[in-house]
Parts: C-alpha cells; structure tokens; sequence
C-alpha cells in the first residue's frame, strides 16, 4: 500500500517496536498506553486488534497489577473522546484514522471485530 496524505502533506514514520515498549511503561497514563498500543498493533488498514483482556495484560502495572475492566475501557473512551483514536474503537479493536495512520509492507488488511476487508482508501 502505498502511503499518501495528500498533496504536498509532511508525513514521517515511527517503530511500531517503541510504541510497544511505550504502551507498556506505566509511567505514561493509561489513556496514552493504550494510544501506543493502538499505533503498535497496527494493520495496514489501521486496526489494532486485540484478544478478550490482551489490552489489559498490556496495560498491566510495573507490579503486575492488571487493570481492571472497567479502568480500560474508560481509557479507550478517553483515548476516543482526544480523537486519538477512532471513535469505533472498543477494547477488542483500537482504530487510527487514516488521516493519522497509514501502513505499508506488513499486517493484514483484514478486522475480525469491525468486519472491514479493505484498506481505508478503497472503502466508501
């Protein structure tokens, strides 16, 4: 895929490898780990997919204390409510706007939670 913000737009890329290790330093607050996690989980249609608690295990505390369920998905709101990220992201399946995120080389370009099969630029 190629990545294209438009016409004459300042574009620069990120390790996806930094934002894992950035989603999972608790110093940083829960709203933007989970920011993090969404970037470093990303396919190539800008869906982060995740397994029933696999966010939370990533968001686990330097003493092991997992997040509660509802401590995560207030996080995800939060995320939502800053435009962090997508506002049909849910604790299953964080998504970036393409405006935000765009990916080529490797990931699916599938989503089993929000049943998108296309890249952003080819959807309606």
């Amino acid at each position: 895929m190629r990545i294209d913000f438009g016409p004459g737009a300042e574009w620069g890329g990120i390790s996806q490898a930094q934002c894992e290790r950035m989603a999972r330093d608790d110093r940083h607050p829960l709203t933007y780990r989970v920011y993090f996690a969404a970037l470093w989980k990303a396919n190539q249609i800008g869906h982060a997919e995740f397994r029933m608690g696999e966010l939370a295990t990533i968001l686990v505390s330097e003493g092991g204390a997992i997040p509660s369920r509802q401590s995560v998905t207030n996080a995800v709101a939060r995320a939502r409510a800053l435009d962090l990220i997508g506002h049909d992201s849910t604790v299953r399946c964080l998504t970036l706007p393409h405006h935000h995120f765009q990916k080529g080389g490797r990931g699916g370009r599938k989503c089993s939670v929000h049943g998108d099969a296309t890249p952003w630029a080819w959807a309606s």
